[in-house]
């Protein structure tokens, strides 16, 4: 005997079809525990991002089964419709949707039947209630309590339900007794389908502090790479270039090759030399030494050695060792 589809359920299913073919990202969302306020705030902030569409679960994979072949894989998310979810169609990149819905969550009360998303606990507080048979309550649960000022107080922190567990009734009157709201509610991604791939919902949550420093470490390790061992590229070259210029200098400096750039080092190095000479002459005789000279060396108590220029750069490139005593090696990155 054949299934009878209601004109509605067609329709619905069409509409389906006709929004998934319009986007190349479809994700499936959880709505559990949702009420629709929360729903309708999320759908109009996300109106200009991404469209979120309800339906049964049984008219969703329909409406799957039914575009397999104009969109490839597809299928591949039929096992993830369980329970209350909605497909989120997006043109946006869904790891920016899923750091939005993660960042929006508002606070939860708990309700009997629930399974638990996290831990609920319950810590030190005055409660408020004055004693009475709720003592034996409280101690059912696990609850270490006293009186103070005529009400009871909650000693110690307790976990009152494990994640994972379902929420008894007793645990989730005694939470709204208490005013605690102790889970998370909101849109969250379940899976996103995009060019014939999953993601899992739990891999689009990305830390971005952590992903920029790993990023600009992997930069930066990445372009001292190509300095040292020469590779050109847009944003080596620069750098490249200066090492090269450096290191002939230091070579020109060191073998006395006069030039424009050299000459004031090679300069620099003789006077350098001829004051340290001159200083060691003027321990064991000063009289050989003029006046303007000691008046030099007392200016310039001892021989400094030769100062490189070093060329700016907004990257960082390691440095070697030195080469004697001009210490252009440090240059060379």
């Amino acid at each position: 005997m054949s299934t009878v589809i209601s004109e509605r359920k067609i329709e619905i299913v069409e509409n389906l079809k006709k929004q998934l073919l319009s986007y190349p990202i479809i994700g499936l969302v959880k709505i559990d525990n949702i009420n629709a306020r929360v729903v309708q705030n999320i759908r109009k902030d996300l109106r200009k991002e991404a469209k979120i569409v309800m339906a049964k679960n049984t008219l969703m994979k329909l409406a799957i089964d039914e575009v397999k072949k104009d969109i490839k894989g597809i299928e591949k998310l039929l096992e993830y419709i369980v329970g209350s979810c909605a497909f989120l169609l997006t043109n946006t990149n869904p790891y920016k949707l899923a750091s939005y819905m993660d960042d929006n969550k508002v606070p939860a009360p708990a309700k009997a039947g629930q399974v638990a998303s996290n831990d609920v606990i319950i810590r030190p507080m005055n409660t408020g209630i004055p004693p009475g048979p709720v003592i034996s309550e409280l101690q059912s649960l696990g609850l270490k309590t006293r009186i103070e000022g005529g009400q009871i107080k909650i000693a110690e922190e307790a976990v009152v339900t494990k994640e994972g567990e379902r929420v008894n009734r007793t645990v989730a009157l005694l939470l709204r007794r208490l005013n605690i709201e102790p889970f998370q509610t909101g849109l969250s991604f379940v899976v996103a389908f995009e060019n014939g791939d999953l993601i899992a919902g739990k891999d689009l949550i990305i830390d971005y502090a952590t992903y920029e420093q790993n990023l600009k470490w992997a930069y930066t390790s990445a372009l001292n790479l190509a300095v040292s061992a020469g590779i050109l590229t847009k944003q080596s070259v620069a750098l490249v270039i200066a090492k090269a210029n450096q290191y002939a200098l230091n070579l020109s400096v060191k073998a006395g090759i006069i030039n424009s750039k050299s000459l004031p080092f090679i300069l620099s190095r003789a006077v350098q030399g001829s004051l340290s000479v001159a200083s060691k002459v003027a321990e064991r005789d000063s009289s050989a030494v003029s006046d303007k000279i000691q008046a030099k060396l007392q200016s310039v108590p001892r021989a400094q050695p030769v100062e490189s220029v070093k060329t700016e750069s907004k990257e960082e490139v390691k440095e070697e060792e030195p080469e004697e005593d001009l210490g252009l090696g440090s240059l060379f990155g």
